[in-house]
């Protein structure tokens, strides 16, 4: 699957995932935008690192839509087929977030905890971060042993790779666009 992140303008960006033999999908515009690592690239690389595969991206592979993306309207589908496959795509898509079980809140609670945990390191302290890192360690405590231990270990990972996709993501212009694989969280091209 690719995963495309699209800096559609100076402070947004949207995303087109394309995966064999499915519908393209779309958001446009997405949420979060971040000029050193925006939401759903924090998510990738998270899920990516942990393994989830039923969180927003490992749903998106198995067919679902994430409940926010959308099939594409470019023109390669009959207006009826695009209509077809939209449907089929939003139940799949309620099927799979329904049986997302923990890897679903543990994609949030350690996209949150990373991103958190990232930009602390990163930012000069300020009263904020100190409030983001109290509340980051009241989200941690609340996650079991196993679960904590599997953050720590992907850690260094998640960490370089968030520096790494920050860089090319820092030197987009508006339009240029980072092409990303799913699930191992590479460049393409």
């Amino acid at each position: 699957m690719k995963v495309h992140f699209i800096r559609s303008g100076e402070r947004r960006y949207s995303m087109r995932i394309e995966r064999a033999g499915l519908p393209v999908l779309v958001m446009d515009p997405a949420p979060g935008f971040d000029p050193d690592l925006p939401h759903d690239m924090v998510h990738f690389v998270v899920e990516a690192a942990l393994g989830l595969q039923t969180g927003v991206f490992g749903q998106i592979a198995a067919g679902g839509d994430a409940g926010a993306f959308h099939v594409e309207a470019d023109g390669a589908l009959s207006a009826k087929q695009r209509q077809r496959a939209a449907r089929k795509q939003v139940a799949k898509g309620a099927k799979l977030i329904k049986a997302q079980g923990r890897e679903g809140e543990l994609s949030e609670l350690a996209a949150f905890l990373f991103d958190i945990g990232w930009r602390s390191s990163t930012r000069p302290d300020s009263a904020a971060q100190r409030a983001a890192l109290g509340e980051a360690e009241r989200t941690r405590s609340s996650l079991s042993a196993d679960e904590r231990a599997r953050i720590d270990a992907a850690q260094s990972r998640v960490f370089a790779d968030f520096e790494r996709l920050s860089q090319a993501w820092r030197a987009l212009q508006v339009g240029d666009v980072l092409i990303l694989q799913w699930p191992s969280g590479h460049p393409i091209g």
